[in-house]
């Protein structure tokens, strides 16, 4: 009894308790869900919905980002959560909000593949 109580208690390097969303992890999805509050002008009910998916999303992320498979593994289970993401986001959102709710992700993507690509020069700058 002792063992499991202790090993469902442990927290991993990513932030989340098995099971159970940490602090960090409830605040990353805090702030995500205002930014997307404020894009889609989202009703109370939708935030808290939003909110509770994107917590569920973010740890089941993180699971299968430290599951020991191959990358091509990871890769496809990823798409698969996110595909999932995706689904689950349009039953929230009506079908304007979900137009931009797309429209939102595709420049974040973009904005964060920018700024991947901006510290890998800076990096090589520095070889």
């Amino acid at each position: 009894m002792l063992v499991c109580c202790f090993a469902f208690a442990q927290t991993n390097a990513q932030g989340y308790t098995q099971g159970i969303p940490s602090e960090k992890v409830e605040k990353k999805a805090k702030k995500q869900t205002n930014h997307l509050s404020k894009q889609l002008a989202l009703t109370g009910k939708q935030e808290v919905l939003v909110q509770k998916k994107l917590t569920e999303f973010d740890m089941k992320r993180q699971s299968v980002i430290q599951k020991k498979l191959s990358k091509k593994e990871k890769s496809t289970q990823l798409r698969a959560l996110k595909m999932n993401q995706l689904k689950e986001m349009r039953d929230i959102l009506t079908e304007p909000q979900y137009n931009k709710y797309l429209k939102v992700i595709k420049q974040e993507r973009r904005k964060n593949l920018m700024e991947r690509k901006q510290k890998k020069a800076k990096m090589s700058d520095k070889k």
